[in-house]
């Protein structure tokens, strides 16, 4: 019926080169379709309209001029993306793995307003030079005591957060959302939990049962900010664990940026996890705001709880985010030789340069995101020879955000964070020409 050819379930398959081709044979501005194909190849043009006389057949025109026509079982989606965006991914095929090449495609990224891509160039730039001061600048780092670091984290270095666009310290922030009259009923709560603490430290039994029947009868939501301050970081995981109770019994979203906290920071894994249950038991479209905001995180450890917290409360709409971090960059500051080498994790995740190598425990734990962003690591046996702190880059895949990933979306791309990010555009694609065959 049709003269286009038809692929044979059996040897469907498109590589690379034939791709760069299909592409390259046009270069015009515009919107271009992309069929990703269940036995792993793609093709990219204009997909021609459904008509009643093409059945099960869709006709894609290449960007080459051809026609090429495929049977709707063998596409697992269908998503649309501009022109400028196929380009760049077939130039960054191509270039050669250097400082010069990579700054290239950047600046040309640039002049065609791919932010995020020009971004992910700059990143390569830093793998091959960290200490690249343009690609640093561009990226909005800066030097401090010698080390690099974003904005947002020199002013959270200093003790200030984002709030409305500007940085605030957590007081103002406090100040800023609350009345006085809220900030009135707070004082006195503070006052009681104060007291009630102090009764449940004492050595009188009695006094002890009075203060904690007192804070387990706690429900006021204005108990929140004195419950989570006092007893937040308290160094007693049973006081701890009592703050997840009782903040779980309180109504309202005053508790669910402690109970969160808890969940991504407490240092006992039962608290954590009792603190995320609590909030999945609630209303956590304000909660999940936190979670994303800790997939950012310069720790990894932190990371990957942010990841299992959203795959526990988290729904679709964090899905970009969870895609952004399926991969994600930290450095470490360790104490090294001082040599003129450049120290860096090698392909096989060994750390160090020639005759140079960390202790294995060291090297597992750096590997494994145990350590905090800024630590300095000391091997167990330090040579008597000068020694000096370097900074290591280190990027890790998450698997408890791919976890939450296939959780929550059914889907299993790995950490192909492209094939997720075409995968999600054709989910979110509203001209009524996906199809989604199983």
């Amino acid at each position: 019926m049709y003269p286009e050819h038809i692929f044979p379930n059996s040897r469907l398959a498109l590589s690379v080169p034939l791709l760069l081709t299909l592409f390259l044979g046009l270069q015009v501005p515009g919107q271009c379709d992309l069929i990703k194909l269940k036995q792993g190849g793609e093709i990219r043009g204009k997909l021609q309209r459904l008509t009643p006389e093409s059945g099960e057949i869709r006709i894609i025109e290449t960007l080459t001029g051809g026609r090429i026509a495929i049977t709707s079982q063998q596409i697992e989606f269908i998503t649309n993306r501009p022109l400028s965006v196929e380009e760049y991914e077939s130039r960054s095929k191509l270039i050669a793995d250097t400082v010069e090449a990579h700054l290239e495609l950047a600046n040309w990224c640039s002049e065609n307003h791919l932010t995020s891509q020009r971004h992910a160039e700059l990143e390569k730039v830093l793998l091959l030079e960290p200490d690249h001061a343009k690609a640093r600048a561009a990226l909005g780092y800066t030097q401090r005591d010698g080390e690099w670091m974003t904005r947002d984290e020199l002013m959270r270095k200093n003790g200030y957060i984002k709030y409305k666009g500007r940085y605030v310290s957590t007081a103002e922030l406090e100040l800023l959302e609350k009345n006085e009259a809220d900030l009135a009923e707070e004082r006195k709560w503070a006052k009681k939990v104060k007291l009630w603490l102090t009764l449940m430290n004492s050595n009188n039994a009695q006094l002890q049962q009075e203060g904690l029947k007192n804070i387990q009868a706690i429900k006021d939501p204005f108990a929140v900010s004195a419950l989570s301050r006092q007893m937040g970081k308290h160094e007693n995981y049973l006081v701890r664990s009592l703050l997840v109770i009782t903040l779980s019994q309180i109504t309202g979203d005053k508790p669910l940026r402690p109970l969160a906290e808890l969940a991504l920071t407490d240092p006992v894994q039962a608290i954590r996890e009792s603190a995320l249950q609590a909030l999945s038991r609630r209303d956590v479209s304000q909660a999940i705001v936190y979670f994303i905001e800790a997939l950012k995180n310069r720790s990894n450890l932190i990371v990957q709880r942010a990841g299992e917290g959203l795959g526990v409360i988290g729904d679709e709409s964090v899905v970009p985010e969870l895609i952004s971090a399926l991969i994600t960059s930290h450095t470490y500051r360790i104490r090294v030789p001082d040599t003129t080498s450049t120290y860096s994790f090698g392909t096989n995740g060994t750390f160090g340069n020639t005759g140079v190598v960390l202790p294995p425990e060291i090297e597992a734990g750096l590997l494994a995101g145990r350590y905090p962003n800024g630590v300095i690591v000391l091997p167990s046996q330090q040579p008597r020879v000068p020694m000096r702190t370097v900074s290591v880059r280190h990027s890790h895949q998450n698997e408890a955000v791919l976890s939450a990933l296939q959780e929550i979306t059914q889907q299993n791309f790995g950490y192909n964070q492209r094939l997720w990010q075409l995968w999600w555009s054709s989910t979110q694609n509203k001209t009524g020409i996906v199809p989604v065959v199983q």
